[in-house]
Formats: structure tokens, sequence, C-alpha cells
């Protein structure tokens, strides 16, 4: 029987390395914002977070709608902070991605029955993986709801449930279905089956719980979202793009989780009582490759599945690695466990800082087939973030010489920039047909400009008068 002082001893562990990984998660996800300052990573960061939050009353009606308890915790910050939009749409995000990497280990501690040295290995090595990284780039609402989700996992499986685990979960489960429509979901039907097999109530009443919620949630969504943002691309209920494709969904699925698929094999192989985690990771493979069932079908959105399966595999990987090597003599498991997490944290580290023009040579040689769907590297917005400062440049010069309240139409990709920094009431139109919605304004009359990009200027850009 443990003694008071060998208990003490292990929460002091526990304790430390809870700090360990919070502040490894802090910093891994402020290098990239630091390497691109003074401009945002992320095309729904300047897109849609800062913007929203930058006009929050004009944004609400259409945030409203698309479960937007994200967007009312960054206009909170924003207001009691004082902060600008864009280091608070920043600093909320770090902070959530050290909470997603303390979620980890908790997993690990609760779910995989590791010890504290072990559960901190996996927490820093699936928080430098490209599928967290990708979705920590703009998916800010799916990094709050998978945190949330993590955390309720490890006290969902508890037998012996008491009121205040339960009441920690349906508080736990609120977050995480509040959240994200699409987490949400995956966290409903996580709950539904695991009550099915498992009969226990406590887990059916989360179930019940969360899939009312959901349905109210859904009903509640007077004008939901059918357009997903995919780095830079969107996907809409319209005609299917053209990248959409099974070949480049495959070779994304190789990309995101290639490296990682190996030892995730042996980890979902060699886990005991790890159903909570299955359960999710079969769902999500399930959406991954819902093209070779509908290739066309651009709206299940494959390629958002792929990345959200990269995160199971991500978590399989690291227990599937400590499987390998915990045969091993201490030291050679030590050096092991050390050599591993080194490639991986440079890899990802890569990812996070190399230039958008240069990126790992993993991530380069599959780019035209893949950078649809994400970046290919964290150094990118809806532009370069090198040509952030040439777009910049242009909306100055917009503002110094068109007259106030013209109307500027370019392309949809640029919307975020236009509406945080042209000034005097003028206007920005996006259109897929730009040139087309332009010439029409000016033969009304509108003082309308056309904004195209150049890439044989050095200004990049070019505007003029229709």
């Amino acid at each position: 029987m443990w003694t008071q002082a060998t208990l003490w001893r292990y929460k002091l562990l526990d304790k430390h390395a809870i700090i360990l990984v919070f502040a490894a998660s802090i910093i891994l996800r402020i290098i990239p914002e630091l390497v691109a300052y003074p401009y945002p990573i992320g095309y729904d960061v300047v897109n849609y977070y800062i913007p929203v939050v930058a006009n929050f009353d004009a944004h609400w009606p259409a945030a409203a709608s698309q479960f937007p308890l994200y967007i009312l915790l960054l206009h909170s910050i924003n207001l009691v902070t004082g902060l600008s939009a864009h280091a608070t749409v920043t600093a909320t995000a770090t902070a959530i991605f050290g909470a997603f990497g303390v979620s980890l280990f908790f997993i690990a501690r609760s779910v995989l029955r590791l010890d504290a040295r072990q559960s901190t290995f996996l927490a820093i090595f699936v928080v430098f993986q490209m599928a967290v990284l990708r979705t920590a780039w703009d998916l800010h609402r799916d990094v709050f709801s998978l945190t949330a989700m993590l955390f309720a996992f490890s006290l969902v499986g508890r037998k012996d449930a008491s009121w205040k685990i339960i009441l920690a979960v349906l508080a736990l489960a609120s977050l995480v279905v509040a959240g994200d429509r699409m987490i949400g979901a995956l966290f409903c039907m996580t709950l539904a089956a695991f009550a099915v097999i498992t009969r226990r109530k406590a887990v059916m009443l989360y179930a019940v719980f969360s899939i009312s919620l959901l349905s109210i949630l859904m009903l509640a969504s007077y004008a939901p979202s059918v357009t997903a943002g995919v780095g830079g691309a969107e996907i809409s209920t319209g005609k299917t793009p053209s990248f959409y494709n099974p070949q480049n969904l495959f070779l994304i699925f190789a990309v995101v989780n290639g490296l990682i698929a190996a030892p995730a094999a042996i980890g979902f192989l060699r886990a005991k009582d790890s159903l909570v985690l299955r359960i999710p990771l079969v769902l999500s493979l399930a959406g991954s490759f819902s093209w070779l069932a509908f290739p066309n079908l651009a709206q299940l959105v494959a390629d958002r599945w792929i990345v959200l399966a990269g995160i199971f595999l991500s978590i399989f990987a690291g227990y599937g690695i400590l499987h390998v090597i915990r045969n091993l003599k201490p030291n050679y498991a030590t050096l092991a466990a050390g050599s591993v997490l080194t490639a991986f944290v440079a890899i990802g580290l890569a990812y996070a800082t190399m230039p958008y023009d240069n990126p790992f040579i993993l991530y380069g040689l599959a780019r035209s087939s893949t950078e649809n769907f994400g970046p290919v590297t964290m150094q990118f917005n809806s532009l370069d973030i090198q040509d952030n400062g040439k777009m910049m440049s242009e909306i100055s010069w917009i503002n110094q010489n068109t007259e106030p309240a013209a109307i500027i139409v370019g392309e949809k990709h640029w919307r975020g920039f236009m509406e945080l920094y042209l000034q005097d009431h003028r206007t920005y139109r996006f259109s897929d047909h730009p040139q087309a919605l332009a010439a029409a304004l000016g033969k009304q009359g509108a003082p309308a400009y056309l904004l195209t990009f150049d890439g044989s200027s050095p200004a990049m850009f070019a505007i003029a008068r229709q």
C-alpha cells in the first residue's frame, strides 16, 4: 500500500509535468507568431476571427448563427483586457493550445495509464505533429473544443463516477458541443457508441445531454455555415472544386499521417482500455475516406476529417513508440525516446517557421496537391507572410489615392485585410469573378476600383478605376 509520502511525491511529479507540458505547448504555439510578427498567421484568423473581434456588433448577427461560444469568449477577453483584436485572438489561441497540451497529459495518465514521464513524452510528441499544428494554425474553435473533449474523455471512462465527476463531464460536454459543430458531432457520436458498448448509466446521461444540446444548437442555427475554410480555399455548396479529388485527398492523408502510421497501428493494438479514444479515431478515419464512396461530395470535408484523424493517430503513435522502447534497457530507452522526440520536434518547428516558398521537404514535395487543403508551413494567412507588407502598402495607397466611399473589388481571400485597414468609408466587395463585378459597378457610375494580383510587378498588386 502506498504511503502518504509516496502519494505526495507522485502528485508533485504530476504538477511539475503539467507545468512542463503547458510551458512547452505555449512556447511552441507562440514561435510561429513571433516569426510572422507583426502579421497574423491563419486564413480564418485574418478573414474571420480578427475582423469579428474588431467589429463585433457588425458581425454578431452572422456569428450568432454559427455556434458563437468561442467568438463570445474572444469578445469578452477583448473587452476585459483592452487588447487589440489581433493580440486578443493570438493570446487566447496560445493559452488554449497550452491547455490542449495539458489535456493530452491527462488522457495519457487516465486513459492510457502511463506514468508522469511517459505522459509528458506523449503530450509533447503530439503537440509537434503536423495535424495538431495545422489545426492550431487557424481552426481555433476546433482546438478549444478538442481540449474540452479530451478533458471530458479523461473522466468519462471512470467506473466510479461521483456527482462531482458527472457535473464536470456535463460542463465540459457543454463547452465541446457549443464550441464547434464538427467536433461536437464527433463527441456525441463517440459518447453514444461508448454508452451502447459499456452500458454505463453515467455515460448514457452524458450522451443524452450532449446530443440534446447539439440538436438544440443546430436548430438555433438559423443560417448554418456550409463553408469550410481550408488553407486559403473555400468549399461551398456549389460546384465541387477541381482540387477536391481522390488523388489529392489520398496525398494529404499520406503527408499528414504517413510518418506516424506504423507506431499508431502498434499503439492502437496495444493500448488497453482505450475505447474512448478508439471510437473517435475510427469515426474520423471513416470521414477521412468518405471520398471512396462519395468522390465528388466536397460537403463531407474529408480533408478536415483527415487532420482530425491525425490528432488521434498521434496519440496512439506516441503510445506505440513508448510500447516499442519499453523492453529496452533504461539508458537505451531514454536515448531512443529522446531521439524520436528530437526528430519530431525538428519537423514540427520546420512546419511552424519555414518560409512558405521554401517549406520542409516532406510538405514541399506534394504542395501542388495539398496546399489547397492546408498550408505547407504556418507562415501564411491569405497570403505568404513575406507578402503581407506589400498588401499593406497597397491598402495605404488606396487610402491615399482613391476618393472616400470608393468601392474596391477583388478576391475574397483579401477581405480580412480590407475590412481592417480600409479607411474613410471605403468598402470592399469580393466575387468569384471580380472583373465582371467591377465592370458592372463602373457602368452604374459607382466609384469602383479593381484590385488584381500582378506577379510580374514588384508591388505584386495593381489597381485601376473602372
